[in-house]
C-alpha cells in the first residue's frame, strides 16, 4: 500500500480533514493508498479543532480520535507522495530533502458557479466559525478528488 502525507501548519484543521477525506474517497474507489497528516509547526498529540471535527462529521467522516503530529517527528521514508495544503508547506517539504517530483500542493477546484472566484489556495479556517470550516472542507473535497484522479 502506498502512503500520502498531507502537511499543513498546525495539523488541527486542513491536513487532518484532507487525510480523512482522501482515505474515504480512496476506499470508495478501491485504491491502494492511505493518507496520514502532519504539521510543520504542530504541537504533538493535540486533538483536531472542534469545528474541523464537526465539518467532516457532517459528511460522515470521523476526526474525533485525531492526534496532531509534528513533521520532524515523522519518518518521511514511509511515504510515496507529499501534499502541502499551501505553497509554503510544499517549500518546507522540499527544503528537508523531499524530491520535488514527490511534492504537490493541494489546490482548490475553481467554482463553476462563480467565474470570478479565482482563488486557488485552500484557505486556513483556523480561528474561524463553523461555516469557514465547511467552506474549507468543501474545497478540500474537490481538491482531493482532483488529486486522486492523477494517481
Amino acid at each position: 500500500m502506498k502512503k500520502v502525507l498531507f502537511v499543513c501548519t498546525g495539523n488541527t484543521c486542513r491536513s487532518p480533514m484532507a487525510q480523512v477525506i482522501f482515505n474515504a474517497l480512496a476506499k470508495e474507489r478501491g485504491l491502494d493508498w492511505k493518507a496520514e497528516s502532519a504539521g510543520v509547526a504542530a504541537v504533538s498529540d493535540r486533538p483536531a479543532s472542534p469545528n474541523a471535527v464537526q465539518a467532516v462529521a457532517e459528511i460522515g467522516l470521523d476526526l474525533s480520535v485525531h492526534a496532531t503530529r509534528f513533521l520532524p517527528a515523522v519518518d518521511l521514508n514511509e511515504y510515496s507522495l507529499f501534499v502541502g495544503l499551501g505553497e509554503e508547506h510544499a517549500d518546507i517539504l522540499r527544503s528537508v530533502g523531499i524530491p520535488a517530483n514527490l511534492v504537490r500542493v493541494l489546490h482548490r477546484v475553481p467554482n463553476a458557479d462563480d467565474v470570478y472566484d479565482l482563488r486557488t489556495d485552500i484557505i486556513d479556517p483556523y480561528g474561524g466559525d463553523l461555516n469557514a470550516y465547511r467552506r474549507c472542507r468543501d474545497d478540500i473535497v474537490g481538491a482531493v478528488k482532483a488529486l486522486i484522479a492523477t494517481l
